[in-house]
């Protein structure tokens, strides 16, 4: 997946505007060992968790410190997650910055993942 870099002060006027349309996300079935392959790739900071399309929650690598392999991500990604909706506006995406998440699901009303919305580390742009 190739991305652009949209300062975010040119971006929006919606979430929609700013995601990355088709995210990486790991079946419901997915293990602790699964995850830890995954972040084997530096650029993996937040796993998300489908089962089919219906989004289940998200696995960051402090999440599965001291897991057994063999344990459901499920099971990790009960906790709440934040999440924008795809009509949200883009200042609704910027403040979460503040919040030091670089990456947020973007999830429709009936629970389907949209997108990601992914920010570089300082919040001056989105990847898209």
């Amino acid at each position: 997946m190739t991305s652009s870099h949209i300062p975010a002060d040119q971006a929006g006027p919606h979430v929609s505007d700013v995601m990355l349309a088709s995210p990486r996300a790991l079946p419901a079935d997915a293990t602790v060992a699964d995850a830890r392959a995954a972040f084997e790739n530096p650029k993996e900071r937040l796993l998300l968790v489908c089962d089919g399309g219906r989004f289940v929650g998200a696995v960051g690598r402090e999440d599965i410190d001291g897991a057994d392999d063999a344990t459901a991500l499920t099971r990790l990604a009960g906790r709440p997650t934040p999440t924008l909706a795809p009509d949200d506006d883009v200042a609704v995406a910027l403040e979460m910055v503040g919040d030091d998440r670089e990456r947020v699901p973007v999830v429709d009303r009936d629970g389907t993942l949209r997108g990601l919305v992914c920010f570089n580390s300082r919040g001056s742009y989105f990847c898209a």
